[in-house]
């Protein structure tokens, strides 16, 4: 929700988007550091400059910067959000009557879209609230909430039988999978590809095994694991250190700091039901149920600035 003055002054969102692309050197990085997409960023600038009648930023072949107008505005405008910032953050300490502990279970592939954020929306907006994790993959997430030892989960959405407990499961947005492995991937990646390589994949109790298995039996292709390791990395070892020429299947996004730093590679499934669903899952019973609600709202709030890149991958 955007905040403007009634008589007119500036949008406070959009003059944050101008001071992170001023911190960040340009759009790419900024939309990337916000959670935003590109064009929307973009726009919204745009519609900074707008209201205040002079343009605030040039491109340059390195990014963009600041006009002289802009670094004006820049400098101020840090000292004023910052004051902004300070007055809200003690308003939340002093008044939210969210506080305690809360537990999030997350799948170690989900967690780099959602931790960093939810870490620092709650230490922002929530200080009294505890968060605790636990990263596991998604069938060990189940027996958590079974447990009753989970508030809340970030996980894969079941394509079988809903999850048992009388659990809630909102979808968020869904990514596609890709073959994964220590050497470049050549295009393009079917089953018949993915069936030539000695393949690393999680047990049967987990969501992502369930949808390799399915949809590679349905295409009359199923794939057939030369090991079995339940352990994200544990599998990134493995993969990393060359033993056996492995490869596995994960979602894109989930390993893409290794693609970034060379250590691995991955190119995505052509068959279009090779995709994992993200979901929020929640217990019936969450011991700190206002906590929960708290994630879930901001969980779902990302999950639609993400989408947006995420499908365009």
């Amino acid at each position: 929700m955007s905040v403007r003055d009634p008589g007119g002054g500036l949008d406070l969102r959009r003059l944050r988007y101008f001071v992170a692309v001023c911190e960040c050197g340009g759009f790419s990085r900024a939309a990337s550091v916000i959670g935003v997409a590109q064009p929307a960023l973009t726009r919204q600038v745009k519609l900074l400059e707008g209201e205040v009648g002079l343009p605030l930023i040039i491109r340059t072949a390195r990014g963009a910067e600041p006009t002289e107008v802009g670094r004006y505005l820049l400098a101020h405008a840090r000292r004023h959000l910052e004051g902004l910032d300070d007055i809200v953050r003690e308003l939340r300490r002093r008044f939210s009557d969210v506080s305690g502990p809360v537990v999030l279970g997350i799948c170690p592939t989900i967690a780099p879209f959602f931790l960093a954020e939810v870490t620092a929306h709650l230490r922002e907006a929530h200080p009294n609230l505890s968060l605790s994790v636990i990263q596991a993959y998604s069938g060990d997430l189940q027996s958590l909430l079974d447990s009753g030892r989970l508030d809340i989960a970030l996980t894969y959405s079941p394509r079988g039988p809903r999850p048992r407990g009388g659990c809630e499961v909102i979808d968020l947005f869904s990514e596609r999978l890709a073959l994964v492995s220590a050497r470049p991937v050549e295009g393009p990646v079917d089953f018949a590809a993915a069936a030539r390589r000695k393949l690393i994949l999680p047990s049967r109790i987990h969501e992502l095994r369930r949808i390799i298995d399915t949809v590679s039996a349905r295409a009359g292709a199923a794939l057939t694991p030369d090991l079995e390791l339940d352990s994200l990395d544990a599998v990134k070892r493995v993969l990393e250190e060359g033993a056996g020429d492995y490869a596995t299947i994960l979602p894109q996004h989930g390993v893409r700091a290794d693609v970034e730093t060379g250590q691995l590679f991955c190119r995505p499934f052509e068959h279009p039901d090779m995709r994992r669903t993200i979901a929020v899952v929640r217990p019936p019973d969450a011991r700190n149920r206002s906590g929960a609600d708290v994630i879930a709202t901001f969980v779902a709030a990302r999950s639609r600035l993400l989408e947006p890149a995420v499908d365009a991958a």
